[in-house]
């Protein structure tokens, strides 16, 4: 049994996660139009979120990355499936920072100094566990009902929306395949991550009660 002040702490993370997740693409993107671009030529930092780290954004995107890596890892969770997942997401979000995406114009990269197509692999395996793990906690930890009583007609809505997020999620993924497999201009990169992390977004923050018009009509 979940106490009311975990429960409440659970509430906040998720409102924090779901807001992160949202406002990523929209502030890595500001930071770098705002910026000074011109130590490295990167004419297509913009194509992916990960492409920021080499504008003067890299600030904000990581800092971004590394405050949602934090609350998942402190994430208490329902059950020990929820702290599994959590833990998965948060450790796959700080191998997105230590292990950049590699850049034309340099050998070597990240906190490490890795070759940059070495750490190109690493980056890519951490993107896509992390976008799995999404998909599974929204599809199918957030559609459960711990307490075993019948289902509210919003509950049945919030499930559907879950499903929803996740299979979003799941074919924007597929997509990212397309597009690195298939020659899809590069900018689809940012297309299918944002589109990812906002279905992310609006499910956590719908768990999170953030939305009123979903939530249980109190009696």
């Amino acid at each position: 049994m979940i106490s009311k002040e975990k429960k409440e702490l659970m509430v906040f993370q998720k409102r924090i996660l779901g807001l992160l997740g949202f406002f990523l693409v929209p502030c890595a993107i500001g930071f770098g139009l705002l910026g000074d671009n011109s130590a490295i030529s990167n004419p297509k930092w913009w194509y992916s979120i990960s492409m920021t780290y080499y504008a003067t954004s890299n600030i904000c995107m990581i800092g971004v990355l590394f405050s949602m890596a934090v609350l998942f890892l402190s994430y208490v969770g329902y059950n020990t499936s929820d702290k599994i997942l959590t833990i998965i997401s948060g450790v796959s979000a700080l191998g997105i920072i230590v292990f950049p995406c590699g850049h034309d114009d340099i050998s070597t990269t990240g906190l490490l100094g890795l070759a940059c197509d070495t750490s190109f692999k690493i980056h890519c395996v951490c993107a896509s566990v992390m976008f799995v793990s999404f998909a599974i906690m929204v599809g199918y930890n957030f559609t459960r009902s711990g307490d075993g009583s019948q289902m509210t007609p919003e509950k049945k809505l919030r499930n559907k929306i879950y499903q929803i997020c996740a299979c979003v999620i799941v074919v924007f993924m597929v997509n990212q395949v397309l597009a690195a497999t298939c020659g899809y201009p590069g900018y689809w990169t940012l297309i299918n991550e944002a589109i990812m992390l906002w279905a992310f977004s609006f499910a956590w923050l719908v768990k999170a009660e953030f939305f009123t018009m979903f939530n249980d009509k109190k009696l």
